[in-house]
């Protein structure tokens, strides 16, 4: 019989990036571009990702980690 309790393993947060377009605008510094329009190209580009099984490829690694409490 072991009397030390459990120790449990850490669990760790990470930070990724992913890529995205938001085509139409008419600023070339996009500040036309709605939250909306990001959205929208989000989802899409998601949807394209997994579609063709290429999330992981997309995203890569993380860009930040730490150890949660």
């Amino acid at each position: 019989m072991n009397d030390k309790p459990e120790v449990a393993a850490p669990t760790y947060n990470h930070a990724f990036t992913i890529a995205f377009s938001v085509p139409g605008s008419k600023c070339p510094d996009g500040e036309d571009v709605t939250a909306e329009q990001m959205a929208a190209a989000l989802q899409l580009r998601i949807k394209d990702l997994m579609a063709n099984d290429e999330m992981l490829e997309a995203v890569g690694g993380p860009f930040d980690t730490f150890e949660e409490d």
